[in-house]
């Protein structure tokens, strides 16, 4: 044989071992993807390295994320940074002139996120935040100034003896002038009537007879009424009313307002309170109202406003947002998650991921192979015809 031609056969064969070799080194890291058994026995190198190591590389790289690339302090430091803080005022400016111009209701732009049974389910919750917020309210301040303890006559401005009186004054005016007028009314004189005809009859013996058969009710009624207005309006019964509710004012001035409300309306002063905001306050119908207010009639009139402390929110988001960074990681657990993303990832997916990557690389190392295999089949060859 020529030694042109033994030195071409051994340079090729070596090329070609040396590739193939290398070529199935990198297909063994992902094949045979299951266990290869003949007699019983596992073959040697099934499954491929990755697929039989996957547990304990999702492990490491879960740390290695963690630890060094995904770090608490490395995302603070990207929040920092002025490139970051530009691209999100100038996302937020972008909206807020989106909006500021929008012919769309609050309504339809929250059904272009959410569908409507999200948006209704949303409302709801709203609501109920905001009935839960203002019992809470009503407690912190029914509980911080103790208004269970205090007198009613502290919590009302001008509380004196005179402002008694004069009160009293003025509800007998009012009681009596409505007793006149109800005695005076068609209601009024059927009542004194049925109140004659009841006495009469409680009467009893000979003076009950008697009365039974002279008296007529509705004329001794009719004679009485004139009687018993005249007397509601004398100074005297006045008086003796006005005394008397300034009297109970009084009593009712003294009493711890909690055991005031509870007294007349016989539940707890704070429960009393919130059920009744609970009841006056129609948050349902004012969600319903805000849903149907157009953005630009909300956003447009106040951007000036807006432009003007959106740089002072802005650093102050970024902050809260940069101090919660650590226990936002903290609480998402990195390596785990990363560990259990990477173990659900199919060998399938992983190797076109890795390949579409490192696939130039991968196709240098087999040419590589090939090359060192060639020059090893050449220096074999020349070995091989310095010793003949």
């Amino acid at each position: 044989m020529p030694n042109w031609l033994f030195i071409l056969v051994n340079v090729g064969v070596a090329a070609f071992v040396g590739g193939i070799t290398n070529h199935f080194a990198i297909k063994m890291l992902f094949h045979p993807r299951k266990e290869v058994t003949f007699l019983g026995r596992r073959l040697p190198f099934t499954p491929g390295l990755i697929p039989k190591r996957k547990e304990e590389i999702a492990e490491s790289l879960g740390y290695v994320v963690s630890d060094y690339l995904v770090t608490s302090e490395g995302l603070q430091e990207f929040i920092r940074k002025p490139a970051f803080r530009g691209k999100v005022e100038g996302a937020i400016n972008r909206k807020l002139q989106e909006w500021s111009g929008s012919e769309d209701s609050i309504q339809e732009l929250a059904l272009k996120v959410w569908s409507a049974e999200e948006w209704e389910r949303l409302k709801l919750r709203a609501e109920e935040a905001a009935r839960r917020l203002t019992a809470r309210g009503a407690a912190a301040i029914w509980q911080e100034y103790r208004l269970h303890e205090k007198p009613l006559k502290a919590l009302i401005p001008g509380w004196s003896q005179e402002t008694l009186e004069g009160w009293g004054e003025k509800a007998a005016d009012i009681v009596l002038k409505e007793l006149g007028s109800t005695l005076m009314s068609a209601e009024g004189q059927r009542m004194l009537t049925k109140m004659a005809s009841t006495l009469m009859d409680k009467a009893g013996g000979f003076l009950g007879t008697m009365a039974a058969i002279f008296v007529d009710e509705e004329k001794m009624v009719q004679k009485l009424t004139p009687m018993l207005i005249q007397q509601l309006e004398s100074e005297q019964v006045r008086g003796a009313v006005a005394d008397m509710i300034a009297r109970k004012l009084a009593e009712y001035g003294e009493m711890p307002l909690g055991e005031l409300i509870e007294q007349a309306a016989g539940e707890p002063g704070l429960a009393l309170i919130s059920r009744r905001l609970d009841e006056s306050l129609p948050w349902s119908e004012w969600l319903e109202r805000l849903g149907q207010l157009r953005v630009a009639a909300i956003i447009g009139p106040q951007m000036p406003a807006i432009e003007a402390v959106l740089p002072g929110l802005l650093d102050k988001g970024l902050r809260l947002l940069e101090r919660s960074i650590p226990v936002a990681m903290k609480a998402v657990n990195l390596p785990q998650l990363v560990q259990e993303q990477v173990q659900k990832f199919p060998v399938e997916r992983l190797e076109q991921v890795i390949l579409s990557v490192s696939g130039r690389e991968f196709r240098a190392i087999t040419w590589l192979g090939v090359l060192l295999g060639g020059f090893i089949g050449l220096f074999q060859s020349l070995l091989t015809m310095l010793w003949r």
